[in-house]
C-alpha cells in the first residue's frame, strides 16, 4: 500500500507552524538576552515580588507565624530578611534582622531600592509603603544571596509577561486564521483533484467544478479537459481500428474454415483446422476486448445468470466434445438476478469455459451458478502458477504447460470485462488440483 500523502494545505500549515514557532523562539531568545543582561531591572522585580507576597500575607499589622511567605526566610536565614515598620519607626514583625542595615529602617520613601557593599558582601535592599493603609506600615527587604533563585524567577516572570502572554496568543491566532485561509484558498484545488479522479478515458467527462478557483487552477482544469479530449479521441480511434480489424478477419477466417471441409482428411488438414480454430478464437477475443470498454451497466436490465450459463454451455459443447471433455452445468432452482450487461457476462463466461476446456487434462469442466450473484468454472488442468496466481490475468502471459495456439488473452479479457461491469474475478487452486475461477456481479436490487 502506498504511503499516505499530505495535502498541500497540510504542508503549508505545517510550514506556517514551523515559522511561527521559530518567531516565538527567536523572540524568547532576544527578550531573554535583553532581560538576562539587565541585572538592575531583575533586582527591582525581585524586590517588587517580595513586597507583593508580604503585603498579601499581612493581617492587620502583623505577619502570621504560619504564613507560607515566611518559609523562604526561615529556610535561608543568611540570604533573605525582612522587617515591618510603622510610621513611628517601630519595627514589628521581622525575620533575620541581622541582615537589615539600621539605616534602611529609617528610610520613609514610598518605594525605593539600593545596593550596598558591606564587609559581609553586596546587599540588595528595598523598601515599600503599603498603599491604602492609615498606619503607614511599610516593609524593608534585604537579599544577601539568592539560594532560592529569586532572580531566576523574576527572569522567567518577565518572559511570561513580555513574550508568552502577548506573543503566544497572537501566534496561535495567526496560525489558526492562516490555516483556515489556506484551506479555503486551496479548496478549489481539492475540488479540481476530485473532479480529475472521477474522469475516465473513453467515458463521459463530468462537468468541472465551478470556476471560483484561481487562474492557475482554472488553467489546470482546462488543460486536463483538453488532454482528456485528445486521449478519448485516440482511444476511440484505437478501439474502432481493433474492432474493424477483427470484424474484417472474421469473414476470411469463416471462408477458410468452410473450405477445409472440402479438403481430404489427413494430418495436414487437421493441423490447419486447429490453427484456424485458434485464429478464430483470437479474433473473437480481440472483439471482446474492444467491447469491454463500451459496456453500460447503469442502463442494463436485470439478468438471470442461469440463462447465460445455459447459453454458454450449449455454445461451448462442440469445443468440449472435440477435446474429449465433459461439461457439467449446475444451476439453482430459483433465478439469480444481477445488474450486468448480458453480452459482457456471456463474453466473460465463454472465455472462461473455453480456457478451462483447452487446459483440462481430465473431465469434467464444471460450470456452477451460485445462490448469490456468482458463477464458478472449475477445471482439472495444471492449475495456477506456483507463487504467482495473479499472473494468469496478465495479457499475453501463458503458463509453461499451456496448449499451443493460444495468445494468452482469455483471462486478461475476462478481468477487463469484470471491471467494466463493476464485478470481480478471482482464481484459486482447489483441493484435488486444477483451477477454479469465480465471477462475481452486482446483485439486482
Amino acid at each position: 500500500m502506498a504511503p499516505a500523502r499530505w495535502s498541500l494545505a497540510q504542508i503549508l500549515t505545517r510550514r506556517l507552524i514551523l515559522i511561527a514557532s521559530a518567531v516565538v523562539v527567536l523572540n524568547v531568545g532576544l527578550v531573554g538576552l535583553y532581560y538576562g543582561s539587565d541585572t538592575r531591572e531583575l533586582e527591582t522585580q525581585v524586590v517588587a515580588d517580595a513586597m507583593e507576597r508580604l503585603g498579601a500575607a499581612i493581617e492587620d499589622v502583623n505577619l502570621p507565624a504560619d504564613a507560607p511567605v515566611r518559609d523562604i526566610y526561615r529556610n535561608h536565614p543568611t540570604a533573605y530578611g525582612f522587617a515591618l515598620v510603622d510610621r513611628t519607626g517601630t519595627v514589628g514583625n521581622t525575620m533575620n534582622r541581622a541582615l537589615i542595615p539600621p539605616a534602611a529602617v529609617a528610610i520613609y520613601a514610598d518605594d525605593w531600592i539600593t545596593r550596598m557593599n558591606t564587609p559581609q558582601g553586596r546587599l540588595l535592599v528595598g523598601g515599600h509603603e503599603f498603599a491604602g493603609r492609615s498606619d503607614g506600615l511599610r516593609a524593608v527587604f534585604v537579599m544577601a544571596d539568592d539560594p532560592a533563585n529569586l532572580m531566576r524567577r523574576a527572569f522567567f516572570a518577565e518572559l511570561r509577561r513580555h513574550v508568552w502572554l502577548p506573543i503566544l496568543p497572537m501566534a496561535l491566532v495567526l496560525i489558526t486564521a492562516s490555516a483556515l485561509l489556506i484551506r479555503r484558498g486551496l479548496a478549489p484545488v481539492a475540488e479540481a483533484a476530485a473532479w480529475a479522479r472521477g474522469v475516465e478515458p473513453g467515458a463521459t467527462v463530468p462537468d468541472p467544478p465551478p470556476m471560483r478557483a484561481s487562474g492557475e487552477t482554472a488553467d489546470l482544469i482546462e488543460a486536463v479537459e483538453r488532454a482528456l479530449d485528445r486521449l478519448t479521441a485516440s482511444l476511440t480511434a484505437e478501439k474502432r481500428r481493433a474492432a474493424e480489424a477483427a470484424h474484417a478477419l472474421r469473414t476470411p477466417v469463416a471462408v477458410l474454415v468452410a473450405r477445409l471441409d472440402a479438403l481430404p482428411p489427413g494430418e495436414a488438414t487437421e493441423k490447419l483446422r486447429a490453427d484456424l480454430t485458434a485464429l478464430s478464437r483470437t479474433v473473437q477475443q480481440v472483439l471482446a476486448a474492444a467491447r469491454s470498454d463500451t459496456l453500460d451497466v447503469a442502463e442494463a436490465e436485470p439478468l438471470d445468470l442461469r440463462d447465460v450459463a445455459r447459453a454458454v454451455t450449449t455454445v461451448s459443447a462442440p469445443l468440449a466434445y472435440s477435446n474429449g471433455i465433459e461439461l457439467i452445468l449446475t444451476v439453482p432452482d430459483t433465478p439469480v438476478m444481477v445488474r450486468a450487461n448480458a453480452e459482457g457476462v456471456e463474453l466473460a463466461l465463454t472465455n472462461l469455459v473455453e480456457n478451462a476446456v483447452l487446459h483440462a487434462v481430465v473431465s469434467p469442466v464444471t460450470i456452477s451458478v451460485g445462490l448469490g450473484p456468482i458463477i464458478r468454472v472449475r477445471d482439472h488442468g495444471p492449475g495456477l502458477p506456483s507463487g504467482e496466481p495473479h499472473r494468469v490475468f496478465e495479457p499475453f502471459w501463458r503458463g509453461p504447460d499451456a496448449p499451443s495456439g493460444g495468445a494468452g488473452l482469455g483471462l486478461a479479457i475476462v478481468e477487463r470485462l469484470q471491471k467494466a461491469q463493476g464485478g470481480t474475478v478471482d482464481a484459486i487452486s482447489p483441493e484435488g488440483g486444477g483451477c477454479e475461477i469465480t465471477l462475481t456481479y452486482l446483485a439486482a436490487s
